[in-house]
């Protein structure tokens, strides 16, 4: 597979500070978008950081193998942050992340928290993970629908982070690829903002540049109540 992508991050109509970060190398066939949080630019360290981390990545040969070795520079991130904010006194240095690395005819994707990754295939727009928040558990127990649970006043309240907790549970996925495949990883800024009908149309047109710019001016538009981050990928044949 080939392959070219595109990002972009936009600090909001509200906020004055951006804490989302995102990893473009579509020479590793890596990418990533975190949403920080944290009080005293805690939230920009921890994205800044995991971010930095997941770059060390070796030059991928097996899927397997490195998917296993993104998952360790996830821990040792997690464990910096965790010492950072006992160092400095803080309740939580956090973010969430999600990462997609293609290699062959397949991806791994690697999510915590409320960070999203999308598929659109042949029209079709799939949700490929799963939100790390207290309302999507109440959803998996048919308390609530999917809709209800964006509009929930405790949306945002994540069960998952990176930087949370000593022992950090990090999902993972195995996706094969089909030319013409266009992937979205955004912070949860773009998917509270926009529909999922929005998305995909927004998905489906324009080279992979002109796809980002366009979602995050849309969500502009919507309000952006928080920091925007898309990241655009789109598959194609040798």
């Amino acid at each position: 597979m080939r392959w070219k992508s595109a990002a972009a991050t936009h600090p909001g109509c509200v906020r004055s500070v951006n804490q989302d970060a995102f990893l473009d190398r579509p020479d590793l066939g890596l990418w990533a978008v975190a949403d920080g949080m944290g009080g005293h630019a805690a939230g920009e360290r921890a994205s800044a950081l995991v971010v930095e981390t997941l770059a060390r990545l070796p030059s991928p040969r097996f899927l397997g193998r490195s998917t296993e070795q993104l998952e360790s520079l996830i821990q040792e991130a997690n464990r910096q942050l965790i010492a950072e904010a006992a160092a400095k006194g803080d309740e939580i240095i956090g973010t969430t992340l999600v990462a997609l690395l293609a290699l062959g005819g397949a991806c791994a994707l690697l999510w915590v928290g409320d960070s999203r990754i999308y598929r659109l295939r042949e029209g079709r727009l799939t949700q490929l993970t799963t939100d790390h928040t207290e309302v999507q558990q109440w959803v998996a127990q048919g308390m609530l629908s999917p809709d209800e649970a964006d509009a929930h006043p405790h949306a945002n309240v994540l069960s998952r982070a990176i930087g949370a907790e000593d022992e950090l549970q990090i999902d993972t996925a195995i996706d094969s690829l089909h030319p013409g495949d266009r992937y979205l990883l955004c912070s949860d800024g773009l998917s509270k903002e926009l529909s999922r009908e929005r998305i995909g149309a927004l998905l489906a047109s324009g080279a992979p540049t002109e796809t980002v710019q366009q979602l995050i001016e849309t969500t502009c538009e919507a309000g952006a109540r928080d920091n925007v981050t898309a990241l655009v990928i789109e598959f194609s044949v040798v």
